[in-house]
């Protein structure tokens, strides 16, 4: 019962990008182009006179999830349109989709906001 409960408020959750990364749509596909702020970055931003990024070239599925992490889709949401675009189980989207999502979170491209928080 505890683990329904905890499974209705993460699909409840809504994943938004944070400004500061950049985004474009390259066709079916999306890059995101991360700012880099290590000392290396930085020495050659200075010498170069350059912003330095870092691109992250998404696959088609990562593509389809990011252009809907705009903070009005929750997780539920996203998981449902993943099983009717791509054939998906309701537990294969929801266990690729939540995997994809904590790998954006922790590489700080991504945040959550709970519920009806917009």
């Amino acid at each position: 019962m505890e683990q329904e409960k905890q499974f209705q408020k993460f699909s409840q959750r809504r994943p938004l990008w944070f400004e500061q990364v950049e985004w474009q749509n390259l066709g079916e596909k999306v890059v995101l182009k991360i700012r880099r702020s290590d000392w290396i970055a930085l020495l050659l931003r200075w010498l170069t006179s350059r912003p330095i990024y870092r691109q992250i070239e998404l696959d088609e599925i990562g593509s389809f999830v990011w252009r809907l992490c705009d903070g009005s889709h929750t997780i539920a949401d996203i998981a449902k349109a993943l099983q009717q675009c791509y054939q998906l189980s309701r537990r294969e989207a929801f266990a690729s989709l939540s995997e994809f999502l904590n790998q954006l979170q922790k590489r700080g491209l991504i945040k959550f906001q709970e519920g009806n928080d917009k």
